[in-house]
């Protein structure tokens, strides 16, 4: 198994533990913005520090406003899925959202980043988004209805392709996990000027935000961890074989979110996982 394989993997594993404490924050109605803006500071802040200590990464000011794209992407897309997430279970809208964003950035890196693919891969692209569209279905002869919340995460999918297209070909120059850090700061800084901006509307009294801080630490620790692994990924494999392993993410938050969440268990959305782990078979070879 290929250095670049291993680390998507584990990166994605690691990425779905924080994707289930998002959707519990939400179950607790905290604002989507201020979670976002904790969660960013804290994954700079743990990523950062990794970086300088262990890994000699410099950041630099060019760095930093080419990071300003990205992040701005960045911010956008995880509000609005955030304000999504507090009305779907994270079962059903993971699953959609990657299954998308894992169709349409695998056919952009082919298309505008001129990335090669094999026969296995097309079939594996299929594949997943047959086992995705099994755990987002509440019954298998039923298509799942395309609600407003649905439809905005569909609307998504743009930002999520010009966010994966850019950092990919940011990697082509930049250290991983200097140009992670850098988005996760213009990140923060795009959201400090938000929540100032939408102050009276967002209740973020100290007493609020303590219990919301803890969860965040811990969600920004294994998101950062993710990033390094996935982001290393990224500047060592095509985006096309990359990204397409998201599938494996939506298969252990469908997991996560049943055990620790109640979220209800069907029969066919376990099959649906399966599926989509031989999906991300075909899409390794």
């Amino acid at each position: 198994m290929e250095l670049w394989l291993i680390f998507t993997l584990v990166g994605y594993m690691i990425g779905a533990i924080p994707s289930v404490l998002d959707k519990y924050m939400m179950n607790q109605w905290y604002h989507p913005v201020t979670t976002v803006l904790l969660r960013t500071l804290c994954n700079a802040i743990f990523l950062g520090t990794a970086g300088l200590l262990f890994l000699n990464m410099r950041l630099s000011l060019s760095l930093l406003l080419l990071a300003a794209i990205p992040a701005l992407l960045l911010v956008i897309s995880f509000v609005v899925y955030l304000f999504v997430l507090q009305k779907r279970n994270a079962s059903e809208i993971q699953p959609f959202s990657q299954s998308l964003d894992t169709l349409f950035i695998f056919l952009a890196s082919i298309l505008l980043l001129h990335e090669s693919a094999s026969l296995p891969n097309y079939i594996g692209i299929i594949v997943i988004v047959i086992g995705v569209y099994l755990v987002l279905t509440e019954h298998v002869t039923k298509i799942p209805r395309m609600d407003r919340s649905l439809l905005i995460i569909a609307a998504l999918v743009p930002l999520d392709i010009a966010y994966a297209l850019l950092v990919k070909t940011y990697l082509g120059n930049a250290d991983p996990i200097a140009l992670a850090v850098s988005i996760y700061i213009m990140a923060f800084l795009i959201l400090s000027v938000v929540s100032v901006v939408l102050r009276r509307r967002m209740d973020n009294k100290p007493t609020t935000l303590r219990p919301q801080i803890r969860i965040v630490m811990v969600a920004s620790f294994f998101a950062a961890t993710a990033a390094a692994f996935l982001y290393t990924a990224l500047s060592q494999a095509n985006a096309s074989k990359v990204y397409p392993m998201a599938g494996i993410n939506s298969v252990v938050v469908f997991l996560l979110a049943t055990m620790f969440l109640q979220e209800k268990f069907h029969k066919h959305k376990f099959i649906g996982t399966l599926i989509v782990v031989v999906g991300i078979y075909l899409l390794s070879l």
